[in-house]
């Protein structure tokens, strides 16, 4: 009986031990995020419903009225806040081509919701050492995000920025914008 008992160690010991010539693999480095597309973060593109480059109108057509705007020189901000206790804002900068068009085109969209995420599946939440890995980061000077704490890190290339709390270094909002475009605005997103 014992001589059984030992065996059965032994043959689990065997079964539940990797040899060392066989590599593990990471089962979270093999899992594809699937996010769904009105929650995807798309660097240069877009987020959710919105494209950089549509008329601003179709924010209002999508998001309904906002609940703060601001307009100066042919630009113009549109912000709406989530109606839970987080108050998340969707933030939407556009601009006119003054002489050209008659109407706005979306230039900068920003997010402070978690629940949207790129591919990835970063968002909101994230912490800056996981940002870093997939992101060719630069930092962006803007006093009025530093005001409140925050740092400003873009991918222009890409055509996304990262709000960074300046202690916790987790990311508070994300704004996507056209590849090489830059992250500033005329009009502050913050």
């Amino acid at each position: 009986m014992k001589d059984i008992f030992l065996l059965i160690i032994a043959v689990l010991m065997f079964a539940c031990s990797t040899p060392a010539d066989k590599p593990t693999t990471d089962s979270t480095a093999a899992f594809a995020v699937k996010i769904n597309p009105d929650q995807l973060i798309s660097p240069g593109k877009g987020i959710g419903q919105l494209a950089v480059g549509m008329p601003a109108d179709s924010a209002i057509a999508r998001l309904g009225r906002p609940d703060s705007s601001d307009a100066a020189m042919g630009s113009a901000l549109m912000v709406w806040y989530s109606k839970d206790a987080n108050k998340h804002r969707t933030a939407v900068f556009s601009s006119m081509n003054m002489g050209n068009e008659a109407f706005h085109r979306i230039k900068r969209i920003m997010v402070s919701s978690p629940w949207f995420k790129t591919e990835a599946g970063l968002g909101a939440g994230a912490a800056m050492a996981e940002i870093e890995k997939g992101y060719q980061l630069t930092k962006v000077e803007d006093v009025s995000a530093q005001q409140k704490g925050l740092l400003v890190y873009a991918d222009t290339e890409k055509g996304i920025s990262f709000d960074i709390d300046s202690v916790s270094r987790i990311c508070k909002a994300i704004t996507v914008f056209s590849p090489k475009d830059g992250a500033g605005s005329y009009i502050n997103m913050h």
